[in-house]
């Protein structure tokens, strides 16, 4: 564990432990901030080599976590800037700087609050947004005695069949928050590395700090409204259950004529065929947990 990592969890355990002098209490973990940085791969084909998105992060504050990649934030962030109310271009800089962000880029985010036991996951394909809030459902942790040193975090080993797949964590009471990336949550600490059985998904953490902006978590949420509002030229943001926009966002990303239709674009037969060729997707949740949902 890195100095500023040392620094920041024991300050973390100060928070939670030691008395306020308001109210003589100990602080709760819903009252402490942290920020983690995430490694998330997956393949696209379980015969492909993963993808890989390095700038991942885990925004923790007031009882609510949102899990993003950090350059979805920097285009939302220009977005503002280089577009005007009707999606035209105003700040031509600006918007040359979205064009210049690395990629890949993970549109999706999910936001967890565990004060309201919800969570929003927000999908984003191309001009379409889907927005889904459902109830949270606690993984059936089945804890282990094995453990071992990841990042430089005391780590232990928890199973559980969740979300239509076995997913293996190790999780870190030295941060004691129930948090994770994506929807893996519950365990007795800050999830700090998880994958599935089938080794399609994996997420790591890279280090961790103290939150550097509080704001962050409403500002992006405050992106994809919780009303459905349809535009002409294909930009569209829906908003529907999460077995919906799971089904909804699968096909987007699977079916070439599918997502043509959804946006009203137009292309040849020729192009459409290889855009097809080259639309691979696996998604976290599997369409067959839907079925009978």
């Amino acid at each position: 564990m890195n100095v500023v990592s040392r620094f920041f969890v024991l300050s973390l355990w100060v928070l939670l432990i030691i008395p306020t002098a308001a109210n003589s209490q100990p602080a709760t973990a819903a009252q402490s901030s942290i920020q983690c940085g995430y490694h998330f791969t997956r393949k696209d084909a379980p015969d492909k080599a993963p993808r890989k998105y390095l700038n991942m992060r885990l925004d923790y504050t007031d009882g609510v976590s949102m899990f993003y990649d950090l350059f979805t934030y920097e285009r939302d962030s220009l977005w503002v800037l280089a577009f005007d109310e009707n999606g035209k271009t105003k700040n031509q800089k600006e918007y040359d700087k979205i064009l210049s962000l690395p990629r890949p880029r993970l549109g999706d985010i999910t936001i967890t609050n565990f004060k309201k036991t919800e969570i929003t996951q927000i999908y984003y394909q191309g001009p379409i947004t889907v927005r889904a809030t459902s109830e949270m459902s606690v993984p059936d942790w089945e804890l282990s005695d094995e453990s071992c040193t990841i990042e430089g975090f005391n780590c232990k080993k928890a199973t559980a069949d969740y979300l239509g797949r076995n997913w293996t964590v190790w999780y870190t009471e030295d941060v004691p928050l129930p948090a994770g990336p994506w929807m893996l949550w519950g365990a007795p600490g800050l999830i700090v590395s998880a994958h599935d059985s089938e080794d399609i998904f994996s997420f790591r953490l890279i280090w961790t700090d103290q939150l550097d902006n509080n704001g962050r978590i409403a500002f992006i949420d405050s992106h994809y409204p919780i009303k459905s509002i349809r535009k002409n030229g294909g930009s569209s943001h829906y908003v529907l259950s999460l077995k919906e926009a799971e089904q909804m966002c699968t096909r987007l990303r699977t079916d070439a004529a599918y997502f043509m239709e959804m946006t009203d674009a137009r292309t040849s037969s020729e192009l459409l065929d290889k855009m097809q060729n080259n639309m691979k997707y696996i998604p976290l949740i599997p369409d067959a947990y839907w079925k009978g949902k």
